[in-house]
C-alpha cells in the first residue's frame, strides 16, 4: 500500500510464539482467544431446499435462516459449491430476475424466499477481463470523475466532452500505447516485456488533456491517488456540487471495506482475489439499493470482509 508494511515475525513456530508484536503468536500461545459472542441472533424466516442431489450432495435438505449470518463449511469436496452456488444461488436468481448457470439437482425450494427481493453472488473471480479495469471504473465513479474535467473552464474552451478524458477510446488517450501507459515489446523465444510508453510517460494520456486540471491536479493525477487520498481531495471542497457529492459516495464504500490503499487508476489483473471480492462488496453498498432485501452469497470470504 502506499504506507508501505514491514516484516512482524519470522522463524520456526517455537520462535513466532515468543514474539510480542505477533498476532498469530498471541492467539498460537493462548495468550488471546476468541470469546463467543453472549447473544445470537433470533430468525424465523428461512429458505428451504429439499432431496439435493447435485455431484456429491446424497439427497440432503438444508435450511437456510434469513437475517443472519450463515456459513456453510466442510471439507473439500463436500458439496458446499453445489449446494450454495449451483443449487440455492441459480434457483434464487431464476425467481428473483437474472439468469445464471444450470441450476443443481433438487427437489423442492421452500419456505420464505418471497421475502427477499435480489440474490447477489460476491466471488473472488477477477473484476474485469483486461486490464483497463480498475476499482474507479468498476464502482462507476470514474464516470463522474470524467464528467468533472469535462466541466472545468478550459476543457469547455477546446471542446473537450467527458469521453475525451477515457484512456478507453481514441480522443484524448495516447495513441502510442493506446491508454496503457505501458507498450508490450514480443520476444520471440522469451516471455514479453513490458516498458513504460516513452510517449506519455505512463500518463496514459496526451499533453494536452493534462493541461486540464481541478485544483491543481490533472486527470492522471487523480487516478494516481489511492481512494482514502481521494476522498480527502475531494471533500476539501469548500461547496461541493452534486457531481462531488456522487464521487464521494461511490468512493466511500471502497474505504469501508478496508481498500482504501488501492489507487483509482490500479488495474484490476493487480488485484488478488480477496481484493476483487471487497470491490464487488463495494459496489453493491454504493448502489443505494438498501429498500431492497438482498441476500448476499460470499463465496470463500477472505477476513476484510468481517467488519
Amino acid at each position: 500500500g502506499s504506507h508501505g508494511g514491514e516484516l512482524v515475525a519470522q522463524g520456526k513456530p517455537d520462535e513466532i510464539i515468543k514474539n510480542p508484536d505477533s498476532l498469530t503468536a498471541a492467539y498460537l500461545s493462548g495468550r488471546k482467544k476468541l470469546s463467543k459472542t453472549h447473544k445470537t441472533r433470533e430468525w424465523k424466516d428461512y429458505i428451504g431446499i429439499t432431496g439435493a442431489h447435485e455431484n456429491n450432495l446424497k439427497n440432503i435438505n438444508v435450511n437456510f435462516p434469513l437475517h443472519v449470518l450463515n456459513v456453510v463449511t466442510g471439507v473439500s469436496g463436500s458439496g458446499k459449491t453445489s449446494l450454495v452456488k449451483k443449487t440455492l444461488f441459480a434457483a434464487l436468481k431464476k425467481i428473483h430476475g437474472g439468469y445464471g448457470e444450470k441450476t443443481g439437482q433438487f427437489n423442492r425450494l421452500l419456505g420464505d424466499y418471497n421475502k427477499i427481493e435480489a440474490v447477489e453472488l460476491v466471488d473472488q473471480n477477477p473484476i474485469g477481463r483486461s486490464s483497463r479495469s480498475n476499482p474507479a471504473t468498476y464502482v462507476k465513479a470514474y464516470d463522474d470523475i470524467r464528467q468533472l474535467f469535462a466541466n472545468q473552464q478550459l476543457a469547455k474552451l477546446r471542446g473537450y466532452k467527458p469521453g475525451f478524458f477515457s484512456f478507453n477510446i481514441e480522443g484524448g488517450r495516447c495513441e502510442a500505447c493506446e491508454g496503457e501507459g505501458v507498450v508490450r515489446i514480443e520476444m520471440q523465444f522469451m516471455a514479453d516485456i513490458t516498458l513504460k510508453c516513452e510517449s506519455c510517460g505512463g500518463s496514459r494520456f496526451k499533453d494536452e488533456v493534462l493541461d486540464v486540471k481541478y485544483q491543481e491536479k490533472n486527470i492522471a493525477d487523480i487516478l494516481n491517488m489511492t481512494v482514502n487520498e481521494a476522498l480527502l481531495f475531494f471533500a476539501d471542497t469548500h461547496k461541493p456540487t452534486a457531481l462531488i457529492k456522487r464521487i464521494i459516495a461511490r468512493l466511500k464504500p471502497l474505504q469501508d471495506v478496508g481498500l482504501g490503499y488501492l489507487k483509482l487508476g490500479q488495474s484490476s489483473s493487480t488485484l488478488s482475489g480477496g481484493e476483487a471480492q471487497r470491490i464487488k462488496l463495494a459496489f453493491f453498498l454504493g448502489k443505494n439499493v438498501s429498500d431492497k432485501s438482498t441476500l448476499f452469497i460470499f463465496d470463500e470470504p477472505t477476513t476484510g470482509l468481517h467488519f
